[in-house]
């Protein structure tokens, strides 16, 4: 992340884990082709993702399905969304003149 971020790869780190259930996985056939599936995103590391390239699309609509309970996670996607906020000011301020003396 740090990486994309400093524009030295161009290429998002992946942060989407899968799951196969019922059947062999990996095998010859995609992941699209399995009965049972499961994408799980982790929404720091998708927040995280979106600041650094400039794409932060956060929504409560954004997220489909929650199945926890709030707790610590919730705190920290709150003050993710706290931090991009407060970035996005500071790139809209004229840049700081230092006085001498």
């Amino acid at each position: 992340l740090i990486l994309f971020q400093k524009g030295q790869t161009t290429t998002p780190p992946p942060f989407e884990i899968f799951f196969c259930f019922g059947e062999e996985w990996p095998d010859q056939k995609p992941k699209e082709k399995k009965l049972i599936t499961v994408q799980v995103v982790p929404v720091a590391a998708r927040l995280l993702l979106e600041m650094f390239s400039g794409e932060l699309s956060w929504s409560a609509d954004s997220i489909p399905l929650q199945i926890s309970h709030p707790d610590l996670k919730d705190e920290v996607v709150e003050q993710f969304k706290e931090l991009h906020q407060l970035w996005q000011n500071q790139q809209q301020l004229p840049p700081v003149q230092l006085q001498p003396g």
